[in-house]
């Protein structure tokens, strides 16, 4: 499944800068194919630059406030290391559910972490059941510096910071109900619980202010729905009168670049700098991925470290700021900047092999028929001979790709195709009228946006437009079942965890019937693009070959969606083939075992090969 241009890749994430901002914490992530397993480890480097000292297996590091010490989440535990003797000390152990998120107290006392178990079901609702998912059981622990249990946080809660005077434990919560609220205690755990927030929608991820007086969160106030942006909020301790920092803002805030690795799909990171007072957050601005800035003194706000890349986990110490930067040709180093020039450099060199031999990729702006720009990309090899085009529809589908590695398009692109990626109608990063754009009409506008990019690339004299194939996952796989129902102008088509049957879906996968009103313009029963929107209705018009690739374990868009589709297609005598990943969840591309990924790796590539590298028959 790989060659010179991604094999043995490193996935750096979660850059903490020491408080004195003199080095920098992170975790390398690759694929142990012998152990079958995503590995990590943790490395310390300068922040100046210079050889990493790596530390064992580990994730989510964690400094004390000496810089002496580093928690970091190992096997399921949490250990303590000593960075001055090497030591190593586990302070609490792995049964009754990993531990992450671990969090120092200012006076280095006491710690909190988030402990997760992962389940079957939550109140009965069906969940992945594997990494990926945000529908875990979880719960907060605090323990002392020695490992003593001090106490829990009440009922299903996570994500714990300490305010900087160490008087309260800021985390998130669905105590009150099925969205997350940003909450409060006291420091012993013996006081009220203070809801900050009040439920009206969701809440990603939170900051304190350098005194504990405010705290800065970010959300939104419209119930489930994914496709608006989220908003920058301050606020007292007590929750009063939140002023919105962000209300003409119009870039896609929380919500960064996505690539074919896990980073930017948790909890959106926010950090408030005692240095200069600014608070920090990833940001979209179409396919490019700038940090944005936020400075509630003056009230002013700004784009930092632009250009072709996304940047991924800002964190902030002794007057710096360091965070990962990824391109298209690059799947990511740790760079370091001066808060007050914001001149960075990257203290890593994790992969240079893979950025050497990447394949380039180059915008294709597409001019819609209704006039908006719609961002594609074509990421190819040299040479002028026309090649096969492979078009990729991402998932979500308010998500944006672009300025960022994909491992996946480079793979397929060192195969010898083109590949064709697109931020199509629905992507966040362009407006909120970009983003609802496809409420209700799913298959509609964006599927209109697909087809004009993909007639500009065939257009092409390096392009094959009679060996073109069209792939996704998730909404992306739906996205491909919905065009090959409605065009016959693929060679072939690749589905991954997609949907074919809209009413089967709804109240199916993770989180309330709800999250299906503003897609399909309500319920079942009222709407009916449950129906006439469901590819599996128009299984009679698919005569494109189709393959099928999904997990077993899914739960989000469960395998009985493309059972379904499969099981239609063959009674059409049609080219179909089901391919079925056991062990994996809805995230396998993010999450899955080095052998489950070759083994859908396989399949796409004996697929592609029987469909479109046969040389066509020659015309008069």
């Amino acid at each position: 499944m790989t060659d010179e241009r991604t094999a043995d890749l490193r996935w750096l994430s979660d850059p903490r800068l020491s408080p004195a901002g003199d080095r920098v914490a992170y975790v390398e992530r690759a694929l142990d194919h012998a152990a079958d397993a995503v590995v990590s480890r943790v490395g310390v480097v300068a922040a100046g630059g210079g050889p990493t000292t790596w530390l064992g297996d580990g994730e989510a590091p964690g400094w004390s406030p000496d810089g002496r010490r580093l928690a970091v989440c190992r096997a399921g535990a949490l250990w303590m290391l000593d960075l001055a003797t090497g030591a190593a000390r586990c302070l609490a152990a792995a049964g009754g559910g990993r531990v992450t998120e671990p969090a120092w107290s200012p006076d280095g006392t006491r710690l909190a972490f988030t402990r997760v178990a992962l389940v079957e079901s939550l109140d009965g609702s069906r969940v992945d059941g594997l990494p990926g998912l945000y529908a875990r059981r979880r719960r907060i622990e605090v323990i002392d510096h020695g490992g003593r249990p001090l106490w829990t946080v009440p009922d299903d809660s996570y994500g714990p910071q300490w305010s900087p005077d160490g008087a309260r434990l800021g985390f998130l919560t669905t105590r009150f109900g099925a969205r997350p609220d940003l909450c409060h205690l006291d420091a012993a755990g013996a006081g009220p619980v203070t809801r900050v927030t009040d439920g009206t929608g969701p809440v990603r991820g939170f900051a304190w202010s350098s005194d504990g007086t405010r705290l800065a969160y970010l959300g939104h106030r419209h119930g489930d729905a994914g496709d608006v942006n989220l908003r920058l909020w301050l606020t007292d301790r007590a929750g009063q009168a939140p002023a919105d920092l962000t209300a003409a803002w119009t870039h896609g805030l929380g919500n960064p670049v996505r690539g074919d690795d896990p980073r930017g799909t948790g909890d959106a990171p926010l950090v408030w700098s005692a240095a200069t007072g600014r608070i920090y957050a990833e940001v979209a601005v179409g396919g490019r991925g700038p940090l944005a800035w936020f400075a509630p003194a003056s009230g002013t706000d700004g784009l930092v470290f632009e250009g072709d890349h996304a940047c991924l986990t800002p964190t902030v110490g002794g007057g710096r700021l360091a965070f990962v930067r990824t391109d298209a040709a690059n799947p990511g180093d740790v760079h370091v900047a001066d808060e007050a020039s914001h001149r960075s450099d990257p203290v890593t060199d994790a992969n240079p092999d893979v950025a050497r031999h990447a394949l380039p990729t180059v915008p294709l702006p597409v001019r819609a028929h209704d006039g908006v720009t719609i961002d594609a990309w074509l990421t190819a090899g040299p040479g002028a001979a026309p090649r096969p085009l492979l078009v990729n529809v991402h998932g979500g589908p308010h998500g944006a790709v672009g300025w960022r590695f994909t491992a996946e398009v480079q793979r397929l692109a060192a195969r010898g195709y083109a590949v064709l990626t697109l931020n199509p109608r629905g992507s966040q990063g362009y407006g909120e009228a970009f983003a609802t754009a496809i409420r209700g009409d799913w298959g509609g506008t964006d599927w209109s946006d697909v087809c004009e990019a993909v007639d500009v690339a065939t257009a092409l004299p390096t392009v094959d437009r009679r060996r073109t194939a069209i792939w996704g996952v998730s909404y992306g796989g739906f996205m491909t079942q919905w065009a090959v129902a409605h065009s016959t102008r693929f060679a072939a088509a690749i589905s991954e965890n997609g949907i074919s049957d809209f009413v089967a879906a709804w109240g199916a996968g993770v989180g309330p019937p709800s999250f299906w009103d503003l897609p399909m313009g309500g319920t079942p029963w009222t709407s009916p693009r449950f129906v006439d929107r469901s590819p599996l209705v128009h299984a009679d018009r698919i005569t494109t070959p189709l393959l099928l690739v999904h997990a077993e374990h899914d739960q989000v868009c469960p395998v009985a969606q493309s059972e379904q589709m499969h099981a239609a297609l063959r009674a059409l005598g049609r080219d179909v083939d089901l391919v079925r990943i056991p062990g994996e969840g809805h995230l396998m591309n993010l999450h899955g075992r080095p052998s489950s990924r070759v083994r859908r790796a396989e399949a796409v590539d004996r697929f592609l090969d029987r469909h479109l590298r046969p040389d066509p028959p020659a015309t008069n």
